[in-house]
C-alpha cells in the first residue's frame, strides 16, 4: 500500500476493560488507539497552557480563538524555538499529562506489571505547509532505533492529540505489525536542529508498508511498541499542530541517560556531538569514513560525550576492529 494510502485504526475505546484483548492487540498489531482515553479537559487545559507559551513567542495569533492559528513568516530558528521547548517540558500540566491514570493503567495491563514514566517527554508542534508531501525531520522509524540512544530492548510511545486534528492538519500513522519485522536500518541521520529538519533526511522508505491512521480529538491516544514504525502526517491547514509524545517501561527495564533527562537537554546534548562532528579539528586529524560516523555519533550519545578526544578514539577504534575483520 501506498504511503498516501491509509486505513483506519482499530478503536480500542470500548475495549478498555478488557485487559486480556488489549494485551493481545498490541501483540498483534503493534499499536492501541482510543478516541477517547485521557479525560479531555486534561488535554485542553494542556493545549491552552501550550498556546500561551506558543503566543508570548509570536507563534500563533492574536485573538487566539481557541486554535493554535500559526502566525506565518519563517518558522523559529534553533534558539527561539529551544526556548519554547524549553518552558512547554516544565509545565505541570505537561508532567501530569504523561501520568494520565488512564495511559499507566493501559500500559500496566500490557506489560504485566508497574511501570516507569520517562524524563524524556517530548512536545510536537508541527507546522503548516500546503507544500509538503511528509513534516520535516523524522520520517517513518522506529522508537527503538539504536541511533536514537536509548539502549532499552523494550519500551512503549504513547502520542496524545491536544486538540481536533482530521486529515488536513495529518496527525499520526502506524504501520501495523512492523513490530514483528525487528529493528530496521533507517536511512539518514537524526537530525538535531532545526536547521538540519530542513537538509536531512532520516527513516524507512514509508511506500514498502501498510499505514493506518485516524482523526483525533483532544484526549485521543496512540500506545505502541519501540519497534512499531510510525510516521507524521503532512500539515495542510492554517494551524500547528499539537501533540505530545510521552515513553513509558516496565519499572524493571533499563535504559540509558537519554531516557531519563529532560527533551531540550538531550536536544543541546546532540548538538554538542554534531558540534565535535562537524568540526575540521576532527576531520583533519581522525580522517572518519562517511561510514563511520553514525556509529561514532550513537556511541558518543549513548556515552553523553561530546569532547573531540573520544570522537577521536572512536575513530580509532573502528578503524582497528575493521582492519582485523578483513
Amino acid at each position: 500500500m501506498a504511503a498516501t494510502d491509509s486505513l483506519s485504526m482499530v478503536d480500542s475505546t470500548d475495549d478498555a476493560e478488557d485487559l486480556a484483548l488489549l494485551r493481545e492487540r498490541m501483540e498483534v498489531e503493534g499499536y492501541l488507539y482510543f478516541r477517547r482515553l485521557v479525560e479531555p479537559t486534561r488535554a485542553l487545559q494542556l493545549k491552552r497552557d501550550v498556546m500561551d507559551v506558543l503566543r508570548a513567542h509570536f507563534l500563533i495569533e492574536e485573538p487566539v480563538e481557541d486554535a493554535p492559528l500559526w502566525s506565518g513568516g519563517p518558522e523559529p530558528t534553533e534558539v527561539e524555538w529551544m526556548a519554547v521547548y524549553d518552558r512547554i517540558v516544565r509545565l505541570e500540566s505537561f508532567q501530569q499529562l504523561a501520568r494520565s491514570p488512564e495511559i499507566v493503567a493501559v500500559l500496566e495491563a500490557v506489560c504485566g506489571e508497574p511501570i516507569q514514566v520517562w524524563e524524556q517527554q517530548l512536545i510536537r508542534a508541527v507546522f503548516p505547509d500546503p507544500d509538503m508531501t511528509a513534516p520535516r525531520g523524522l520520517g517513518a522509524h522506529q522508537d527503538g532505533d539504536p541511533k536514537l540512544g536509548y539502549q532499552a530492548d523494550r519500551f512503549y510511545t504513547g502520542w496524545v492529540s491536544l486538540m481536533d486534528i482530521d486529515h488536513t492538519i495529518g496527525g499520526l500513522a502506524v504501520s501495523p505489525g512492523s513490530h514483528t519485522l525487528g529493528l530496521l536500518q533507517s536511512g539518514g541521520t537524526v537530525s538535531a536542529t532545526t536547521k538540519d529538519d530542513k537538509s536531512r533526511e532520516y527513516g524507512l522508505d514509508a511506500s514498502t508498508l501498510e499505514w493506518v491512521t485516524a482523526e483525533y480529538e483532544p484526549g485521543s491516544a496512540v500506545i505502541f511498541f519501540c519497534r512499531t514504525v510510525h510516521r507524521g502526517l503532512p500539515n495542510h491547514s492554517d494551524r500547528i499542530r499539537l501533540s505530545c509524545d510521552y515513553r513509558y517501561q516496565a519499572a524493571t527495564g533499563t535504559a540509558s541517560w537519554v531516557a531519563h533527562t529532560l527533551g531540550p537537554d538531550v536536544r543541546r546534548g546532540a548538538q554538542e556531538i554534531e558540534e565535535t562532528l562537524s568540526s575540521r579539528a576532527f576531520y583533519l586529524t581522525a580522517r572518519p569514513t562517511p561510514a563511520m560516523m553514525d556509529e561514532v555519533r550513537q556511541r558518543m550519545l549513548e556515552e553523553r560525550n561530546a569532547t573531540l578526544v573520544r570522537a577521536r578514539e572512536l575513530v580509532l577504534e573502528i578503524k582497528q576492529r575493521d582492519s582485523v575483520a578483513d
